[in-house]
């Protein structure tokens, strides 16, 4: 068990570094970590802080999605990865991918928002463009495909 007075100024760095900003639970426990606070206070000062509601994974995952749409749209494993990177809870990120679009029509506006303008005949050219942008973003050949239809059935 970790000592209680160590934990309160666990928290109290915690809270003077987040500030008025959106952090993970992951993130803060790294950071006490290095602050030089042992695993077990940085755990017992997270979870304190996720209790009261200062730290709060759905919104800083809320945070990370914001970031990754429209030109930046990745698939739902990529998302699911960078929930993890972002030190989101694995159970978060799991809810949060859940709630999340298939991933042929998150491809499809990544297609919208890269490909605006120009005709139907305009985009049989670039085709291989589609599928290198889409593959580049975690979405499988056969997803680039499908959202690659969809796309030109929307034109």
């Amino acid at each position: 068990m970790s000592d209680n007075s160590s934990t309160k100024e666990a928290v109290t760095c915690a809270i003077r570094h987040i500030g008025t900003g959106v952090y993970s639970s992951g993130k803060i426990r790294i950071y006490l970590i290095q602050k030089g606070y042992s695993d077990s206070v940085s755990t017992d000062a997270v979870k304190h802080l996720v209790a009261t509601g200062y730290i709060d994974d759905m919104r800083a995952s809320r945070k990370v999605l914001a970031a990754r749409s429209g030109k930046k749209q990745e698939s739902r494993q990529y998302i699911y990865k960078r929930l993890l990177e972002a030190g989101i809870d694995s159970n978060c990120a799991d809810d949060i991918v859940a709630t999340l679009d298939c991933d042929a029509h998150t491809c499809l506006q990544l297609y919208i928002a890269s490909f605006s303008g120009g005709n139907r005949d305009d985009y049989y050219d670039r085709e291989d463009e589609f599928y290198k942008l889409a593959q580049l973003r975690g979405y499988n050949i056969e997803t680039a495909r499908t959202a690659y239809k969809m796309f030109l059935d929307s034109i």
